[in-house]
């Protein structure tokens, strides 16, 4: 949990971070956009690396390997799947992703008041 809570703090000033650099002065709107980017590319990280590690493209994998298999140099046993070869844990990502959105929803309904 204390990692998370670095992470969004982390994502949060980056966000400052690149308003400030933008030739656009500071207001909410700019915050809403800048932080729905940094969000919805945390999000789809996150997001894709549960699909691949839950094994989805496994059967994909070897049954492209099969149709395909014209005397490859490789033993099937030396090829390993895809969720094997991504061990990045998912739920922070995800989690720093979804705070972020949140946040944004947050600015977003106070900007429409």
């Amino acid at each position: 949990m204390k990692k998370i809570a670095i992470g969004a703090a982390i994502v949060q000033i980056l966000i400052f971070v690149t308003i400030a650099l933008r030739d656009e002065p500071f207001s909410l709107l700019s915050y809403i956009n800048t932080s729905f980017i940094f969000g919805g590319i945390l999000t789809f990280i996150g997001a894709t690396i549960y699909v691949v590690q839950s094994g989805f493209f496994d059967i994909f994998t070897i049954s492209i390997r099969k149709a395909f298999h014209v005397r490859s140099t490789f033993d099937r046993d030396e090829m390993r799947a895809p969720s094997e070869l991504l061990s990045i844990p998912f739920i922070p990502v995800l989690s720093i992703g979804s705070f972020t959105i949140l946040l944004m929803g947050v600015a977003l309904f106070s900007y429409y008041q």
